[in-house]
């Protein structure tokens, strides 16, 4: 079932297409809807009341960032996560974060200190009320920040690329690990405070290596979408 609560037409939506998006987004993160689910645009249409056109539209977004996969003449299905996929994202992701945090650490502010701990409180008050979703979008931000620090748009760009398939791997890892961000994020946040980067990207990596491995996804050889 497709959450048509989250969020309403009201709320964090710019347009129809947006609302398709969202809705569908927060339920595949949230498992609502499960992997390897096929979803079709009709149906899902006459369940939100929409047309056709921005259901559509949506679709294409979530299959561009990952969480959809789409099989020419066989239908689109939510993204069934393989152990190959983990270990591209993570060796694209942990190259990434250490450039940002390289470019962004000689720009940290009291400020941005101040921020990073109000995400890891937001984070884990939103987990500890079983709100998955916002706990992990304030994870994403917490890695997000030095991307922004960094002034360098390609890099933001090529983050943009991975952030979503992070946030669907993060749905399946957080509620197995269960461990608090302000735990998760500790020597991270040490670094941060400290204004070391060379701290910050081995603790990022120690931080990487237990999340990738947190979970036992299969083989690709070994999906099926149905």
């Amino acid at each position: 079932m497709i959450s048509s609560k989250f969020p309403s037409r009201n709320e964090m939506v710019r347009s129809t297409s947006d609302y398709v998006y969202n809705s569908v987004r927060h339920s595949i993160l949230t498992h609502e809807i499960a992997s390897g689910t096929r979803l079709v645009e009709s149906k899902l249409s006459k369940e939100l009341n929409v047309s056709i056109t921005p259901v559509r539209e949506a679709f294409a977004k979530l299959a561009n960032q990952g969480l959809l996969t789409v099989f020419p003449y066989k239908g689109t299905y939510v993204t069934i996560i393989s152990k190959e996929y983990v270990e591209e994202v993570y060796f694209v992701r942990k190259n990434l974060e250490a450039m940002a945090a390289e470019l962004g650490f000689s720009k940290l502010t009291d400020e941005d200190i101040s921020y990073y701990e109000n995400l890891i409180t937001r984070s884990d008050e939103a987990f500890a009320r079983n709100d998955l979703y916002e706990s992990i979008l304030y994870d994403i931000r917490f890695h997000e920040h030095l991307f922004e620090l960094s002034g360098n748009s390609l890099l933001m760009e090529m983050w943009n690329v991975i952030k979503y398939r992070i946030e669907n791997m993060q749905s399946h890892a957080k509620p197995v690990m269960k461990a608090h961000m302000a735990i998760r994020h500790r020597g991270m946040m040490e670094a941060l405070r400290n204004r070391d980067c060379n701290a910050y990207i081995d603790a990022l990596n120690e931080h990487l290596k237990s999340n990738s491995v947190a979970v036992e996804f299969p083989r690709e050889c070994d999906i099926k979408y149905d």
